[in-house]
């Protein structure tokens, strides 16, 4: 596989043991000190996106804001900021506090499959043998692990149905929609300006001031986990990843983020991790060996191709 194909595939994991690790943060913090998870989201968002944007700044110096020269590739850029990154924290924390996370999370892992139908009806792009099954094993993974926390079948309504699937779409546009920005700006700058974006849009909305948390050394830890990591780190990497290995590839292996968040949430925070769980983390972990094994098929493919081609001519 070529080393960019790699590179894509290990930035994509990163970003989501990172966004596990940011999960597992976000639940010490709120039970353990008692923040406020509104302000949490306005704090991440903003200062996150600042320092995303400092970074770029410092890569690319003034030529980060050219975007705003171009009216249709800002609009592009408030579409990625708001239907995508800002949107898809918002109804997942409503799909939350209505069915529960596990529930949640497993709706927001429609995401691949609707990515997958949506490169069909639009450009005619079938989904390899391979891929579709990754989509799958991917599924099952995810409700296995959740299920170890209490997978509450009841509680899905139509409610709770609408805000998970919406937060699943929203994903579908913070993959697919900036690629033409992020081949053009650059990764960096864009994250930064959407994110700085949705933490205006949170701060508006939520209009919370105060963090209400037990202040010490350890919410500190967390909140730099949350922020840099789980934030600043994870949407950068995942992001990059995405634009060298595609949009399938990469959602499939967003979700090795429930896996990493059970594994922190065992080491850090004392859960259970069950027989199904293990099951469901095998599923996943397959996925990325299947994605490797696939992505090498395809470039052997293309290889031999183009030297038919070079034969003929």
């Amino acid at each position: 596989m070529e080393e960019k194909q790699w590179i894509g595939m290990g930035l994509a994991i990163m970003g989501a043991l990172f966004w596990g690790l940011s999960g597992t943060s976000v639940q010490f913090l709120e039970s353990a000190k008692y923040l406020n998870v509104e302000w949490l989201l306005e704090v991440r968002l903003l200062v996150a996106g600042i320092l995303t944007i400092m970074i770029a700044y410092m890569q690319d110096g003034k030529r980060i804001f050219d975007i705003f020269k171009n009216a249709k590739d800002f609009g592009k850029l408030l579409i990625f900021g708001i239907l995508g990154i800002a949107l898809a924290q918002y109804t997942y924390f409503r799909a939350i506090a209505i069915s529960g996370v596990g529930i949640a999370t497993v709706l927001q892992y429609v995401a691949p499959t609707m990515i997958i139908i949506y490169l069909f009806l639009r450009y005619f792009k079938k989904p390899s043998i391979a891929e579709f099954s990754c989509v799958i094993l991917a599924l099952i993974g995810t409700v296995c692990i959740v299920s170890q926390e209490g997978l509450d079948i009841s509680a899905i309504n139509g409610e709770a149905l609408f805000w998970g699937l919406v937060s699943a779409a929203s994903i579908c546009v913070y993959t697919l929609q900036p690629i033409e920005l992020l081949k053009k700006y650059g990764t960096t700058s864009i994250v930064g300006f959407a994110m700085f974006i949705c933490g205006i849009l949170s701060l508006a909305m939520f209009q919370q001031i105060d963090s209400e948390a037990i202040w010490d050394g350890m919410t500190w830890v967390g909140l730099f986990t949350i922020i840099i990591l789980g934030t600043v780190v994870s949407f950068n990497a995942y992001i990059e990843g995405v634009r060298r290995i595609g949009a399938i590839q990469g959602s499939i292996l967003s979700s090795l983020e429930p896996i990493s968040a059970a594994l922190f949430g065992c080491a850090l925070l004392g859960n259970e991790f069950t027989l199904v769980g293990i099951f469901g983390m095998f599923c996943i972990i397959a996925t990325v060996f299947i994605i490797a094994w696939d992505r090498q098929r395809q470039l052997k493919r293309d290889v031999l191709e183009k030297l038919n081609k070079e034969e003929i001519a």
